[in-house]
Protein backbone atom coordinates (compact mmCIF):
# COMPACT_ATOMS: atom_id res chain seq x y z
CA UNK A 1 0.00 0.00 0.00
CA UNK A 2 0.99 3.66 -0.97
CA UNK A 3 2.23 5.79 2.02
CA UNK A 4 -0.82 8.34 0.10
CA UNK A 5 -3.43 5.54 -0.11
CA UNK A 6 -2.28 4.69 4.37
CA UNK A 7 -2.98 8.05 5.10
CA UNK A 8 -6.18 8.31 3.44
CA UNK A 9 -7.14 5.01 4.84
CA UNK A 10 -6.17 6.92 7.89
CA UNK A 11 -8.09 9.78 7.63
CA UNK A 12 -10.95 8.21 6.43
CA UNK A 13 -10.91 6.08 9.80
CA UNK A 14 -10.41 9.35 12.42
CA UNK A 15 -13.69 10.43 10.29
CA UNK A 16 -15.63 7.82 10.65
CA UNK A 17 -14.55 7.07 13.96
CA UNK A 18 -15.29 10.98 15.37
CA UNK A 19 -18.97 10.66 13.24
CA UNK A 20 -19.07 7.67 16.06
CA UNK A 21 -18.60 9.64 19.01
CA UNK A 22 -20.64 12.68 17.26
CA UNK A 23 -23.27 10.08 17.23
CA UNK A 24 -22.94 8.71 20.60
CA UNK A 25 -22.78 12.20 22.19
CA UNK A 26 -26.31 12.68 20.86
CA UNK A 27 -27.62 9.69 22.43
CA UNK A 28 -26.15 9.96 25.80
CA UNK A 29 -27.51 13.34 25.98
CA UNK A 30 -30.87 11.52 25.27
CA UNK A 31 -29.85 8.97 28.19
CA UNK A 32 -29.52 11.74 30.47
CA UNK A 33 -32.82 13.38 29.31
CA UNK A 34 -34.64 10.14 29.99
CA UNK A 35 -32.78 9.71 33.61
CA UNK A 36 -34.19 13.58 34.55
CA UNK A 37 -37.82 12.26 34.09
CA UNK A 38 -37.34 8.95 35.48
CA UNK A 39 -37.50 8.55 39.86
CA UNK A 40 -35.98 6.85 42.46
CA UNK A 41 -33.59 3.06 42.17
CA UNK A 42 -34.66 3.62 38.03
CA UNK A 43 -32.83 6.96 38.10
CA UNK A 44 -30.20 6.19 40.56
CA UNK A 45 -29.75 2.91 38.62
CA UNK A 46 -29.35 5.04 34.77
CA UNK A 47 -27.03 7.52 36.72
CA UNK A 48 -24.30 5.02 37.36
CA UNK A 49 -25.10 3.51 34.28
CA UNK A 50 -24.40 7.04 32.69
CA UNK A 51 -20.90 7.25 34.24
CA UNK A 52 -19.74 4.02 33.05
CA UNK A 53 -20.34 5.36 29.75
CA UNK A 54 -19.37 8.73 30.04
CA UNK A 55 -15.59 6.94 31.33
CA UNK A 56 -16.01 4.25 28.36
CA UNK A 57 -16.53 7.58 26.51
CA UNK A 58 -13.75 9.36 27.41
CA UNK A 59 -11.42 6.37 27.21
CA UNK A 60 -12.57 6.39 23.63
CA UNK A 61 -12.46 10.00 22.62
CA UNK A 62 -8.34 9.12 24.63
CA UNK A 63 -7.42 6.72 21.88
CA UNK A 64 -8.92 8.74 19.05
CA UNK A 65 -6.61 11.55 20.00
CA UNK A 66 -3.21 9.13 20.57
CA UNK A 67 -4.29 8.06 16.63
CA UNK A 68 -4.37 11.37 15.81
CA UNK A 69 -1.24 12.55 16.56
CA UNK A 70 0.81 8.96 16.06
CA UNK A 71 3.27 8.48 13.26
CA UNK A 72 2.11 6.48 10.10
CA UNK A 73 3.17 3.44 11.29
CA UNK A 74 1.78 3.19 14.54
CA UNK A 75 -1.95 4.18 13.75
CA UNK A 76 -2.55 0.54 12.77
CA UNK A 77 -1.71 -0.59 16.03
CA UNK A 78 -3.67 1.98 17.76
CA UNK A 79 -6.44 1.96 15.44
CA UNK A 80 -7.54 -1.62 16.95
CA UNK A 81 -7.55 0.40 20.59
CA UNK A 82 -9.68 2.74 18.77
CA UNK A 83 -11.98 0.08 17.66
CA UNK A 84 -12.50 -2.14 20.35
CA UNK A 85 -12.80 1.19 22.56
CA UNK A 86 -15.58 2.15 20.59
CA UNK A 87 -17.16 -0.73 20.80
CA UNK A 88 -17.20 -1.22 24.34
CA UNK A 89 -18.72 2.20 24.97
CA UNK A 90 -21.25 1.58 22.21
CA UNK A 91 -22.93 -1.60 23.63
CA UNK A 92 -23.25 0.11 27.01
CA UNK A 93 -24.73 2.91 25.44
CA UNK A 94 -27.17 0.78 23.68
CA UNK A 95 -27.30 -1.93 26.51
CA UNK A 96 -28.52 1.32 28.74
CA UNK A 97 -31.12 2.75 25.57
CA UNK A 98 -32.75 -0.34 25.66
CA UNK A 99 -33.07 -0.85 29.32
CA UNK A 100 -34.42 2.80 30.38
CA UNK A 101 -36.86 3.58 27.64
Amino acid sequence: MTQEKMTEERNEFIAQAQEKLDLLNAKIKGLEATANEKTGDARRELKIKLNEIHESKDKAEQRLQELRAASQPAWEDLKLGVEQAWKSVANAADSASKRFQ
